[in-house]
């Protein structure tokens, strides 16, 4: 190896850490936490988020789930995607904000595992990365196991029960757009976002991707 290609190694390394899911957990799982759906995400303020809590799944109701986490760089890099896309499906005439929208869009971090930011820490990272919509804490980190996520961004559609209709890690907006249009209409998704119910989102995908 050169000391060229030894540099950039070295200094690619502290990015790469900070997207994998390593270290311990700080606690065990208490014997009355839920180990499968549905899950409480403890949400913060935000923008697009309050204090509270939202379900994961929600009956009836897709969702996209963004498993993130604040010192990986393509998890910063993946909000703009997604707000995107939170745009465009708004375009298309999709219900994405209020109480009852046809499709939640979540931002997750693992309580349990990674780095411990503030509250106030969280959101203004948040804030200042595009995030517009419901983020929160896996506090216990159940829903970051039961749906096996071991690196971020890992980016999920869901179905009301909370099968997994999508999975993939750092994902295009033409993807994640696909694969959400796809969910809400009932069409079927494969793993690298390519839709089945038309042609309308393919040119949608195309644009983005040219």
């Amino acid at each position: 190896m050169n000391r060229r290609t030894l540099l950039a190694s070295t200094v690619a390394m502290p990015a790469l850490v900070g997207c994998l899911d390593g270290g311990t957990d700080e606690g065990e799982t208490e014997p009355d936490e839920p180990t499968e759906p549905p899950f409480e995400i403890a949400t913060i303020d935000a923008s697009g988020s309050e204090a509270g809590t939202v379900r994961v799944p929600q009956s009836g109701r897709v969702m996209v789930l963004n498993f993130t986490r604040t010192e990986c760089p393509t998890s910063r890099a993946q909000l703009s995607r997604i707000a995107d896309v939170k745009v465009a499906l708004a375009e298309e005439g999709y219900t994405v904000d209020g109480d009852d929208p046809e499709i939640r869009f979540c931002s997750i971090t693992n309580g349990t595992r990674g780095p411990d930011p503030s509250d106030e820490e969280l959101a203004a990272w948040f804030d200042e990365n595009g995030g517009n919509w419901p983020i929160g804490r896996d506090e216990t980190g159940v829903c970051n196991e039961y749906y096996e996520i071991d690196g971020f961004p890992t980016m999920l559609t869901v179905d009301g029960t909370g099968a997994v209709q999508w999975r993939d890690r750092s994902s295009t907006s033409g993807a994640i757009f696909g694969t959400a249009r796809d969910a809400l209409e009932g069409g079927e998704t494969t793993q690298d976002g390519d839709n089945r119910t038309g042609d309308n989102t393919s040119e949608t995908v195309a644009s983005w991707e040219s």
